[in-house]
């Protein structure tokens, strides 16, 4: 006859793997990185006029001026200042991805 302990173990590790299994294929059905920039995702470029409490200022060729907010999570690619030519991800938030410098 089988011990309960054997049926129980047997039991809870079946338990266990049912529980990786979805996790493993709910990760495979997660929107990556590139996607998300894909939904709602844009791209702002011009001179950055000024900056206050995290929200950066650009103005465009055009003479318009946008702007976007920034946090910890916002990818910084460079020493960004006043009167540099800036190209920002910015979400449908109006929360920046990335800012990096332009050439």
């Amino acid at each position: 006859m089988v011990s309960i302990s054997k049926v129980a173990g047997l039991m809870s590790c079946g338990f266990l793997l049912c529980l990786g299994l979805s996790n493993a294929a709910q990760a495979e059905n997660a929107p990556g990185p590139s996607d998300v920039m894909k939904e709602g995702a844009r791209t702002i470029t011009g001179k950055l006029s000024r900056v206050e409490d995290g929200d950066y200022f650009v103005k465009a060729k055009d003479g318009k001026e946008e702007s976007f907010h920034t946090d910890k999570t916002t990818q910084m690619m460079g020493q960004i200042k006043k009167g540099d030519r800036i190209e920002a991800k910015v979400n449908h938030k109006n929360h920046a991805l990335m800012i990096r410098l332009v050439p």
